[in-house]
């Protein structure tokens, strides 16, 4: 990594000065998409048909957001008529879920590890004397496997160890949105990029900068010796400043730039299923119409 001249000089710290610097990177991902959403809920659908195909007069309403496991032990598996092109529509979805809820239980296992490391809650442990972070144990641990010894979770990654246990089968924005809290809370950063990296990155990152100016904001009002993370900010005014952020900021000359126009590529489908904190204003939005 370069740094300008000038910027070395004047803001690293002499004692970091010729000093190698490890960096830890670790990936989070947010899931699902639309098109695996549409998977999820006629898997849903599918199964509550054949249920009812097969006389079962239970009572049960199925839900487009029911895990896959519970719906499976209420209707019976969904490859029981030995359809071979069924299935394997049906397990598309299943297998993109397993694969992102393998890759997010293996960043938080590595964050974990780096905040014992870095914060040990363990009594008369300190940073110099406790082990450095088990990164590479993870990498060569497959998805099926589960490393012998686990760490608890550490007291600052609970709610990102919550958020990932409910991101089955659904666009879970809490696990993108702690991680990144998290990182900062270690002194570390956070790059959000999706496919275009223009579109859903944006709204992302205008929502991460409405949350650091809302803390700053705040703090005046509390404990300044905290970690400006710890600062209480109301949902509502960063949600009010991200909007503003999308408006004004040049997020929208980002997508001019690549598309010759200065929309958000969110057709009204796609906005509707977003988190309503990631979601843009309609006016905002390729194919927007005055709403009726």
């Amino acid at each position: 990594i370069g740094l300008d001249p000038s910027y070395y000089q004047s803001r690293v710290p002499d004692s970091l000065k010729g000093i190698g610097v490890r960096f830890y990177p670790i990936l989070f991902q947010m899931g699902v998409d639309i098109r695996q959403w549409g998977v999820n809920a006629g898997r849903n659908a599918m199964i509550q048909m054949k249920d009812k195909s097969r006389g079962n007069t239970s009572d049960f309403v199925g839900d487009i957001d029911t895990e896959a496991g519970d719906t499976e032990q209420i209707g019976g598996s969904i490859i029981d008529d030995d359809d071979e092109d069924e299935e394997g529509d049906n397990t598309a979805g299943a297998a993109g879920n397993e694969i992102l809820m393998a890759l997010n239980v293996e960043g938080y296992r590595k964050l974990n590890s780096y905040a014992h490391s870095v914060n040990p809650t363990s009594p008369g442990m300190t940073a110099a004397t406790v082990s450095p972070p088990m990164f590479d144990s993870f990498e060569q641990t497959s998805p099926q496997q589960v490393p012998q010894q686990q760490q608890p979770i550490h007291p600052t990654l609970v709610s990102l160890s919550e958020a990932i246990k409910v991101s089955a089968d659904k666009m879970e924005h809490a696990v993108l949105d702690r991680a990144a809290t998290a990182c900062q809370r270690f002194g570390g950063g956070s790059t959000v990029f999706c496919k275009s990296g223009k579109d859903r990155t944006a709204m992302q990152v205008t929502f991460k900068q409405a949350q650091f100016v809302q803390r700053v904001m705040d703090r005046k009002d509390h404990n300044k010796s905290s970690l400006l993370e710890d600062t209480p900010i109301s949902y509502d005014e960063v949600f009010d400043k991200s909007t503003l952020m999308r408006k004004h900021g040049n997020r929208i000359p980002i997508c001019e730039k690549n598309t010759g126009e200065p929309k958000f590529a969110f057709n009204p489908l796609q906005r509707k299923f977003m988190p309503e904190m990631l979601r843009p204003e309609a006016a905002l939005c390729t194919w927007s119409k005055p709403e009726t």
